[in-house]
């Protein structure tokens, strides 16, 4: 008996090495199944006419992982914005993307490339019809949906304030391929409108998504739960310093361009993808001061008395609220203003006859326009690690125009002025940031 003891006991001691190893692999093993919800803004890329539009919107995820570096998942998106009415693209946009996910994963973030095929869809695009009436031929256009083929590529960066939630990033393009599809073509030779097969062709669009998920399955409650941060105020981490992604839907009126828009086409989405910095102080657990810049590189075109050119951004004020172990909830007020590099205002008027009735023919110049605004809405915080962290912000910057000129291309009456007014202008902000 004494012989086998020294067995024994080192049996006894491998098992309970194995069973630590198999513990702590459970603990670090990223959980199997994850759901989350997120808000998304597609730039779609208006090859040949130039230029490109932004939609934004919101959507959800399931993801299975396979391991800590193989995962499948899927996507679907429905954007609230409109985006013009063309032969291609028009109305509100769905999207749905299924694909891979394969990288790193660490302790409290992953990074990870992305391939996912899938398909958007347009609600209300445009297909030109042939009239004719008494010997005279013309065109009009219906209304329909059309649906084209996607591919999702690009970059995730995960991060884990809790075992159990994670925060996501997604940067990419978005390959839609558009088909044959009928459009109003010059015919060779004599350059006479008419209705032919248009060639299909491939576009890249850039695409940003930003959300919070929930994850379960698997064992443990480790992997990150375990070793919280601390507050900031509590660990004496008073500044921080943050890059995010930003998108402003612009509240624009028809009395911007004169009146309302004529024929099947229509001024579609308003809304803006740029980015910028933040810088923050702690004074308190639950009060902050901030500063924040944003710029966006879309410039504006048209005719317009109120918007134009390249938009820019600055807001400065405090923020309140609730900071708990891996996540903090805030409200925010912050005074500052918008400006529009390129805004069109009336230099001159000449007037003309016609057909017995006189018109007034502005002629226009441009100018830079800055407006007060000011931001108010809630902001989501989640805490990775002691130093880093990662926002979310909605809200409503409202900006204040001033009495402005009322353009338009031609009047029957001389241009008068547009009155004073603030509008609301729905604004979502998602970044990280360091504190120190």
């Amino acid at each position: 008996m004494r012989t086998r003891a020294p067995f024994t006991h080192a049996a006894c001691a491998l098992a309970l090495l194995a069973c630590a190893h198999a513990a702590r692999a459970q603990e670090h093993d990223a959980p199997k199944v994850e759901i989350g919800v997120q808000y998304t803004s597609l730039s779609l890329n208006l090859t040949p006419s130039g230029g490109t539009e932004n939609a934004v919107g919101f959507g959800a995820r399931a993801t299975y992982n396979f391991n800590d570096y193989f995962a499948v998942e899927a996507e679907g998106n429905v954007f609230a914005t409109r985006a013009q009415r063309r032969p291609l693209t028009g109305g509100r946009a769905q999207q749905a993307q299924f694909g891979v996910k394969a990288g790193k994963r660490w302790d409290a973030f992953g990074l990870f490339a992305k391939a996912r095929p899938g398909f958007v869809s347009f609600g209300d695009a445009l297909t030109p019809v042939a009239l004719g009436s008494a010997g005279v031929a013309g065109f009009d256009y219906e209304r329909e949906r059309k649906t084209h083929f996607s591919m999702d590529v690009g970059a995730v960066l995960e991060f884990y304030p809790t075992r159990r939630t994670l925060v996501r990033f997604d940067a990419g393009d978005t390959i839609i391929r558009y088909g044959e599809y009928r459009d109003i073509l010059p015919t060779p030779g004599t350059g006479l409108p008419f209705i032919g097969a248009a060639r299909g062709e491939t576009r890249h669009n850039f695409q940003f998504t930003a959300g919070v998920g929930f994850r379960f399955g698997g064992e443990g409650d480790g992997g990150g739960a375990a070793a919280r941060p601390a507050p900031a105020r509590e660990r004496g981490r008073r500044f921080e310093v943050g890059v995010q992604f930003s998108s402003f839907v612009l509240n624009l009126s028809p009395s911007d361009l004169g009146g309302p828009s004529v024929g099947p086409f229509d001024y579609g989405s308003n809304a803006e993808a740029g980015g910028g910095l933040r810088l923050g102080y702690n004074a308190t657990k639950n009060l902050a001061f901030e500063a924040e810049g944003n710029f966006y590189p879309r410039r504006r075109y048209g005719i317009s008395a109120t918007v134009g050119g390249y938009p820019s951004q600055f807001q400065a004020g405090v923020k309140y609220g609730r900071r708990y172990r891996s996540f903090g909830l805030f409200a925010k007020a912050r005074p500052g203003f918008v400006h529009f590099s390129s805004v069109n205002h009336v230099t001159g008027v000449e007037t003309f006859t016609f057909g017995g009735q006189q018109f007034f023919l502005p002629t226009f110049g441009e100018r830079g326009r800055t407006y007060f605004s000011l931001d108010a809405g809630a902001v989501l915080e989640f805490y990775p690690s002691e130093r880093l962290f990662t926002r979310f912000d909605v809200g409503d910057t409202m900006i204040r125009y001033p009495e402005r000129d009322g353009v338009s291309y031609y009047y029957t009456t001389p241009p008068g002025r547009l009155p004073a007014e603030l509008r609301h202008n729905l604004q979502v902000t998602a970044g990280i940031g360091l504190r120190f």
